[in-house]
């Protein structure tokens, strides 16, 4: 049998059309007969469909059949519709229902209830702005066609195409394309209307007292200028426009006549701007622009004179006009001009540029008086006028202006700077303490005067002022204000207070301004004239203006040797500047004899005078001066016999003198009796004896002795062990254990004891030792090199340095062996990138001096070797740090070499002992 279609079959059983969206469904008397099975309704097992769908019963007798088949079929309908009288009541009172449909419906009720609450409180706006959904398609469809509309294609110039691509990436010329490499014709287009717009722009001029309306007019014409092209049919086609739709404006002539003007056509330039001066006369920008386009003609001034002398009828009060009219006339023709501006001022009385241009046309000192006084009488809020007047007039007449002046302007600092540079120029002897007390009495009257306090000068403001007197050379006067004004927004706390001060000071220093930093720099003397920091960052803060004045520094140095003559830093200092930057050895000679009378048992300057005839090469009087001192001061400290002995050293290897080592021994005893606990006279000793007397043995008892003395003394440990590896490994490995016993946290004992084993090719023993090391010491820059150098594979190393890396919290050291590393793997590039980063980081360590120097001599240039050999020298006095290169420099045969020669022996030195 055909199945039926779709919509000719008929609907399920208990089917509800459109119960899944919320509807609920009813039962009519229609419904009720055999032909539907209802919700709800069993159905008998007699009963059966037909073909159609019809349900037969087979005991229907119709109107005749039995009557108890029809009070079943009764009471099956009266069930019906009882039921859908129950429905229908409990869908009006909105109860909850067991069907499906109606929990559907409460469902969403419930769900959306706070929603619909919530548009109560829908504005009126709001509800407008809620977008029309049926109309999107067609608003897409208009966005669409407009957009078709508004697209252009030009033949573009280069210039454009360049222009487009600085626009921003994506465009032509603009760096990388996109992925599907589309040029960006939108941007090129509004590069070109920019370029248009921009000329457009041009011809129209800009005046300060433009109207709403001419404000507006204006953004249509630039709107305008911005959908054309660079075309000067379609300029003229829109300036056309512009002139119909508002004829009495007077930008569109100007830019008409403009236009024109570049297009070479003046006469229709003339044109334009004649009929505009007739539209609007009373606008001095188109007199103006007439004027400019005449001066270009035939004409030339003539015309122009008449121009501006009809524009004048019409606008008497334009600063402008007046001033054109003023330069129309011939340079050399001083009447004329003077009757222009006399003319104009009848119409501007307190024109300031009329009067300046009226002053200077004077050249008499009394007319010229005159006039000031006329336009201070008309302008007396005008300063320049002021002043000008005081300087041509007598002190008398000066202090008089100035009063008036104070009154008309009592907000004006100026006045009392003058006053302050008036009583200077007229008083050479006057003090600063006079003109300090007047200016501090001016800055009161500021501050109560003006109101509005942010309206008063800064800290800065005022030192400026100061500095402007200073070019000005009223010394006096800078000083007086910066006596003032340095407490201004100053915060109480000292060392802020200095800092502020100390950047001033610096800040006017580099601009030249010398006066006025040492104003500043004197204040601060004068403030804390015992404060020993104080004095060394000032001394620190001259050093680093580029335009060091040496007498300045030695002059400060000389007021704090004299406020403070105990203190023995500041003669040290002093005498070292005067040696190096002055270059004057006789000079640091009697500073440091001046000091050492000042504080005789002083050290530090008795061991500077021997520095000084060391590196001046007068050994003689070195070594007598440092006899005097073991001489005269015997038990102030060891360093004072370290260096005696050591400076005997240096003389018996220049001149070897016979009884060197008796004198020697007889000195390191004496030493060590009056020091007994000095772990660098043992070491001094044992030098000596290992040597300079090749006496091995008596060395190492030295070391020995030392050690027991000493036990926390690092150096003697690793002296000794050194000794014993050479003679006894296991004596040595016997040593080490026993100084590690004493010093377990050393990491220097820990490394000396892995490079034994590495040295005799025990690297698992090596291995062992660097773990357990490493677990005691995670932190320990030695350490993890140790660990580094052990690492077979450079691929394997690379997570190993981000490890020591972090450990060691970038260390100088680690940072140096990783550029070794790089070096040694042939990464170039980068070896000297890790050099330079462990330079910038730790200028003081010579080893990191001496591995960049090796790298830039075999792989560098010239120009990069002197670079860096000037600035080693210029660090050379603060380099104390480097296994290396402590070894090198504390030899006595490298006393007298150079920095340069000591940088290339040691970068020798560290390619010979690298291990890497």
């Amino acid at each position: 049998m055909d199945r039926k279609a779709f919509l000719d079959q008929e609907p399920p059983p208990g089917y509800v059309a459109g119960i899944g969206r919320g509807a609920t469904g009813f039962t009519t008397s229609a419904d009720a007969g055999s032909v539907r099975i209802q919700p709800g309704v069993v159905v008998s097992d007699n009963e059966e469909e037909d073909i159609n769908g019809n349900a037969e019963d087979e005991n229907d007798d119709g109107l005749l059949g039995k009557k108890s088949n029809r009070d079943q079929d009764d009471e099956e309908a009266d069930k019906i519709y009882e039921e859908i009288d129950r429905r229908m009541k409990r869908k009006r009172k909105d109860t909850p229902d067991d069907e499906t449909s109606l929990e559907a419906v409460n469902h969403t009720k419930e769900q959306f209830a706070d929603l619909k609450r919530a548009l109560s409180s829908v504005s009126d706006e709001q509800w407008e702005s809620l977008p029309e959904v049926g109309d999107l398609t067609r608003r897409n469809k208009r966005a669409r066609l407009l957009e078709q509309q508004q697209q252009r294609f030009y033949a573009m110039p280069d210039s454009v195409i360049a222009g487009a691509g600085s626009v921003g990436a994506g465009s032509i010329g603009g760096g990388a394309m996109n992925k599907h490499d589309i040029t960006d014709f939108q941007t090129i287009s509004g590069a070109k209307d920019k370029l248009l717009s921009k000329q457009l722009d041009s011809l129209v001029p800009q005046s300060a007292n433009a109207t709403t309306e001419d404000l507006q007019n204006d953004i249509i014409m630039e709107e305008e200028s911005n959908n054309q092209v660079a075309d000067i049919k379609k300029g003229r086609l829109i300036l056309s426009s512009l002139r119909k739709t508002n004829p009495y404006k007077a930008n569109s002539w100007i830019a008409s006549a403009r236009l024109e003007e570049q297009a070479k056509n003046y006469t229709a330039a003339k044109n334009f701007v004649v009929e505009g001066c007739r539209k609007v006369p009373h606008n001095e920008d188109i007199w103006l622009e007439s004027i400019h386009v005449h001066q270009k003609s035939t004409e030339g001034t003539k015309m122009c004179k008449i121009i501006v002398t009809e524009a004048l009828k019409f606008n008497n009060t334009s600063e402008k006009l007046w001033i054109k009219a003023f330069e129309l006339e011939n340079a050399s023709d001083v009447v004329s001009r003077r009757r222009v501006l006399m003319k104009a001022l009848e119409f501007l009385p307190q024109n300031v540029k009329l009067w300046e241009k009226l002053i200077d046309l004077e050249e008499d000192p009394k007319d010229v008086a005159k006039l000031l006084r006329k336009a201070i009488e008309l302008c007396p809020t005008e300063w320049n006028f002021w002043i000008a007047l005081i300087n041509l007039s007598t002190y008398d007449e000066s202090k008089s202006l100035l009063n008036k002046a104070r009154k008309s302007m009592s907000d004006n600092h100026k006045v009392w700077i003058s006053a302050a540079k008036l009583e200077e120029r007229e008083h050479e002897n006057i003090s600063v303490q006079k003109l300090s007390t007047l200016m501090e009495k001016g800055i009161k009257k500021l501050e109560s005067n003006i109101s509005d306090k942010s309206k008063l000068l800064s800290r800065r403001e005022w030192l400026e002022e100061a500095a402007q007197t200073e070019l000005e050379g009223f010394n006096k006067t800078c000083q007086a204000i910066v006596n003032n004004v340095l407490n201004i927004d100053i915060p109480s706390d000292p060392k802020e207070k200095l800092t502020i001060w100390f950047q001033e000071a610096g800040h006017f220093a580099n601009q030249s301004r010398f006066e006025t930093s040492n104003c500043i720099y004197q204040y601060i003397i004068e403030q804390f004239p015992n404060n020993s920091e104080c004095w060394m960052r000032l001394f620190r803060s001259l050093k680093q203006i580029s335009d060091l004045k040496l007498d300045r520094l030695f002059n400060y140095y000389e007021q704090a040797i004299e406020l403070n003559p105990q203190y023995e830093l500041f003669s040290l200092m002093y005498a070292k500047d005067k040696w190096i930057l002055a270059n004057d050895v006789d000079g640091a000679r009697e500073i440091l004899r001046t000091a050492i009378e000042a504080i005789p048992e002083s050290e530090a300057i008795l061991l500077a005078q021997v520095k000084l005839e060391i590196k001046t090469s007068n050994y003689k009087s070195a070594e007598n001066i440092s006899t005097q001192i073991i001489e005269s001061i015997p038990n102030s400290s060891p360093r004072v016999w370290y260096k005696h002995i050591h400076l005997k050293r240096v003389l018996n290897m220049k001149n070897p003198d016979s009884t060197y080592q008796k004198s020697i021994l007889s000195l390191c005893n004496e030493s060590l009796e009056k020091f007994p606990d000095s772990d660098k006279l043992y070491l001094q000793k044992g030098q000596v004896l290992h040597h300079d007397l090749k006496n091995i043995q008596n060395a190492r008892e030295t070391y020995s002795i030392g050690v027991k003395k000493c036990p926390k003394s690092i150096d003697l440990w690793l002296s000794l062990v050194r000794i014993d590896e050479r003679e006894l490994l296991i004596r040595a490995r016997s040593t080490l254990d026993m100084a590690i016993l004493n010093n377990p946290t050393s990491e220097e004992l820990w490394n000396e004891k892995i490079g034994i084993e590495r040295r005799n090719n025990d690297n698992i023993t090596a291995r062992q030792i660097c773990n357990k090391a490493l677990k005691d010491l995670p932190n320990s820059p030695l350490l993890w090199i140790q660990n580094l150098q052990m690492i077979p594979k450079m691929s394997q190393r690379k997570n190993a340095f981000l490890d020591a890396l972090k450990q060691t919290d970038n260390s100088p050291l680690v940072l140096l062996h990783i550029g070794i590393f790089f070096w040694l793997d042939g990464k170039f590039m980068k070896a000297k990138s890790w050099f330079e980063r462990t330079l910038n980081s730790d200028k003081n360590n010579g080893d990191c001096w001496g591995w960049l120097f090796n790298f830039i001599e075999k792989h560098g240039s010239d120009s990069e070797k002197h670079a860096l050999l000037e600035n080693f020298e210029k660090c050379y006095e603060e380099i104390n740090e480097g296994t290396t290169w402590n070894s090198i420099t504390k030899k006595v045969e490298n006393f007298e070499k150079t920095p340069t020669e000591l940088l290339s022996l040691l970068a020798k030195q560290l390619i010979t002992a690298s291990t890497v």
